[in-house]
Order: structure tokens, then sequence, then C-alpha cells
């Protein structure tokens, strides 16, 4: 596994801002360009800008024509969830909130959620925990990011997004716990909650980041990387 975290203040220079625009493909910057706002442009692009940096270390590129890489092509899973087409089987996810953008890669299906620390009232976020989680938010307020991002990331990585029910399933372990589901739908489901881990950290002052996969996640740093040095010597 593998995370990586930007700062995307970078990117308020205009010079370098159109000059990294050229290594993410034209869906994205498409979709950059549907954004309202300067900053959410901003996040959109250094996501892209991860995602093109990881898989090119593991010889793959969303552009074409790029020497030593396969091709790859993004395509929506069953739930809209971005996965790879080709790729020999690599896997990623993408987040980002407030001036940062993270991004993490596996071999198997993975979830990331970053957010900025932030007041919070927890009493109109309960119905979204189990009943142990709300019992431990009592005693650790402080800790709702933590349980969120781990909600997040799980969600993501099993690609129900909002479809999961939030409540269904507990995070206060590493392992996630509890996933309850009708029989039938049980019975083929392939993505079992008592398969998937979870890691969080604060990556940075003011922020919370939560990885999930399906397998124990045992030291993983993330990796901080500079946006204007990020292509140096790539063409």
């Amino acid at each position: 596994m593998r995370v990586l975290m930007t700062n995307i203040i970078a990117l308020c220079d205009e010079g370098l801002y159109e000059e990294l625009l050229r290594y993410v493909p034209t869906e994205r910057q498409e979709k950059i360009a549907r954004c309202g706002k300067r900053q959410d442009r901003m996040r959109s692009l250094a996501a892209g800008l991860l995602l093109e940096y990881g898989l090119r270390s593991m010889g793959c590129s969303l552009l074409p024509l790029v020497p030593e890489t396969e091709t790859v092509h993004l395509v929506c899973g069953t739930h809209g969830k971005p996965e790879l087409s080709g790729g020999a089987g690599v896997h990623f996810n993408l987040s980002h909130a407030g001036d940062y953008a993270a991004a993490v890669f596996d071999e198997g299906e993975v979830g990331i959620d970053v957010e900025q620390v932030r007041r919070v009232n927890v009493n109109v976020m309960r119905r979204q925990f189990t009943a142990e989680e709300n019992a431990y938010l009592l005693s650790e307020p402080d800790a709702f990011l933590r349980l969120w991002t781990r909600k997040e990331s799980y969600c993501k990585a099993v690609g129900e997004g909002l479809h999961l029910p939030l409540s269904s399933f507990d995070v206060l372990e590493d392992q996630v716990a509890g996933r309850t589901a009708p029989a039938a739908e049980a019975a083929v489901r392939e993505a079992d909650a008592g398969q998937f881990y979870l890691y969080t950290e604060v990556p940075v002052k003011g922020y919370v980041l939560s990885v999930c996969a399906g397998h124990p996640i045992t030291g993983c740093p993330v990796e901080n990387v500079d946006l204007r040095k990020l292509f140096d010597g790539i063409s």
C-alpha cells in the first residue's frame, strides 16, 4: 500500500496550475473546469496529479504515449466508484479536503478519506453511528472525525458509497465489524465487512486521514509530496 498527500496551495501560481494540467487526462480537465470555485478546481487537479504520479511509479499512465508505461483508462464500477481498466490489478482511491488532496494505491480494493478538523455537532450525527460508537463518542467527543473518516474510507473501499447506511457497521476497531445485510444479499456479497481493515493517522496538523483495505494495515506512512517537484525529470 502507498499513500500520497499534497498541499494544494502551490496551485495558486497560475503558471504552475496551467503547466500541471497537461499531466491529467481530458476527462479530469473537463471535471476541473466544471468546478465553480477556484479552490475546488485546485483540489480536483491535485487529486488527479497524485493519481497520475502514483500510477507512473507502477508503470501505468492515464495519458497515451507515455514512454515505458501501460496506458490505462478510468471506468465506473457498480455504484460509480472509479476503477482502472488494465493496470495489472492496481486499485486506487482519492480524497481531498481543505488545502490537501490524498491518494492511496494497493493491490486490492481500497478506500481513503481525509477531513479537515472542524467543529461538529455530534448530536446531529448520532444516527450515522452504531450504539457502541455513540457510547464511545460520549466519552471521546473529539474522536468524531476519526470514526467518520474510517466509515467513509470503508464505504469507498467496498464501492457502495451513499448506498451503504453508515450505522450498519462498526469502525471502533481496526477490523470493520457488525456489517448487517439481508440474508439474500449477504449470500452473494463478495466484500464481507470482516475482511476489511482500517488505519487512521493525523498526517498534518488540523487533518485526519483514514484508509481501508482488504488486509491488515501496519506501518503505512503518508508520503507528503510537493506539487512543484512532482513531475521533475518526467516528460
